[in-house]
């Protein structure tokens, strides 16, 4: 209880207001029963004075007795005392009420205590409104607030400078606001996201689709020799073969994009990564006659996917094969920096003009001077995603006709 008073400051105001409502009230009680105490006081001064009066005047010898006997306490004449009020009739079954000075006293005492009740129960009710009428205006004020998130219609609200329980519901309502409205943000982008990509796999696959639905009809109706058949299904390997990989990398892509891959870190050799994704571009490269060559580097252990980062390097690789000449060398080096290990990837191929070095890394962007290669616009994108996934990175620099270089950064902790 006491750590519910600190912590919350209109419980503790209330606390405040009412203790010293009860100590001035008190006071003011204390000075009406003292006021009253001291007109008793003054009327008995008055009564004693009075007997006083009346036995010095009859009995002036006896004048300091007389005076002693209102002053000191001495009992001894109590009784005989007594007796003379009874044979006059004040004895003990006297009525009070009947006295003019008690009941004067006692009007004022009760008038005293009916004015102290009044302002007690007035200052209580009116505590209690207050404090009632401010808690249901918060509680209005923070279920008004809550339909307005429910409306995407909430305004965050300032910092609030007192402490307690409606500072810590509104602080919570501005965070709930604040990441409700990153999710509906991020639910817009993952929605356009969406429609570009269902855009862009629809415009990737009809090519592909067109060329199959074409010779797949002419091998059906026209008669055509073994020559003609051949080359027709042969393109239709390649159609299917294209449209394979390129199943396989959107696949890749709305995972990654969907959270779904799980990036699995570990510390591994970096060389063995490379040498694998080199390996598997060792085929193609040979088609064309190109030598892959590796500098060699002292072998390192880095936090990487084995897997995924493999795949981002050999589609680096890959592009640098398939936009290469015959009889030319792709050259592979690896250094180390502070935070990174720097793969560069160095082809001869037709290089990349400046305008196109942030278009090149967007999903399904290919430059119209290599429309006659075969490709989809997924592999550098593919391979950007997995490295940052890594907190890596990947840029290119390249001279048109002259090459083009690719460095790969992995972070090394």
């Amino acid at each position: 209880m006491i750590n519910i008073i600190r912590k919350e400051p209109v419980i503790k105001k209330s606390i405040f207001i009412m203790m010293m409502s009860i100590i001035v009230i008190f006071s003011i009680f204390t000075v009406f029963q003292y006021n009253n105490l001291k007109n008793i006081y003054l009327e008995q001064e008055n009564i004693n004075k009075r007997v006083v009066g009346i036995l010095v005047n009859k009995y002036p010898q006896q004048e300091v007795d007389i005076v002693k006997s209102i002053y000191k306490q001495d009992n001894r004449y109590l009784d005989l005392g007594a007796k003379t009020l009874d044979k006059y009739g004040y004895d003990n079954n006297y009525n009070m009420y009947e006295n003019v000075n008690f009941k004067e006293h006692l009007k004022y005492f009760l008038v005293n205590n009916l004015t102290v009740f009044v302002i007690i129960i007035i200052l209580v009710s009116f505590i209690v409104f207050n404090f009632t009428k401010y808690m249901y205006n918060r509680l209005l004020k923070v279920n008004s607030d809550i339909e307005n998130i429910i409306n995407n219609k909430y305004i965050a609200q300032e910092e609030f400078k007192e402490e307690g329980v409606f500072n810590r519901i509104y602080t919570d309502l501005n965070k709930l606001s604040r990441s409700l409205n990153l999710k509906i943000s991020s639910l817009d982008k993952e929605k356009e996201s969406i429609k570009e990509l269902v855009t862009d796999i629809s415009h990737q696959l009809k090519t592909p689709l067109a060329s199959l639905k074409l010779y797949n009809t002419l091998l059906i109706e026209e008669e055509l020799d073994d020559e003609d058949r051949i080359e027709f299904l042969k393109t239709n390997e390649m159609s299917i073969n294209k449209l394979h990989n390129l199943i396989d990398s959107l696949v890749n892509i709305s995972r990654l994009e969907a959270s779904m891959i799980n990036i699995k870190i570990e510390n591994k050799s970096i060389k063995q990564t490379l040498i694998k994704a080199i390996n598997s571009t060792v085929p193609k490269a040979n088609q064309k006659n190109i030598n892959i060559n590796i500098e060699d580097f002292e072998d390192v252990e880095i936090p990487h996917d084995t897997k995924w980062t493999e795949e981002s390097i050999f589609n680096v690789l890959e592009n640098a094969v398939k936009y290469s000449s015959e009889n030319k060398d792709i050259n592979v080096q690896v250094s180390e920096t502070i935070n990174f290990i720097r793969i560069d990837i160095k082809d001869n191929g037709i290089g990349i003009d400046k305008s196109e070095y942030n278009n090149i890394f967007k999903r399904f962007y290919r430059s119209e001077k290599v429309d006659d290669i075969e490709g989809s616009g997924i592999g550098l994108y593919l391979s950007r995603k997995i490295l940052e996934k890594q907190g890596g990175n990947i840029i290119v620099s390249s001279q048109k006709e002259q090459g083009s270089k690719f460095s790969l950064f992995l972070t090394k902790v």
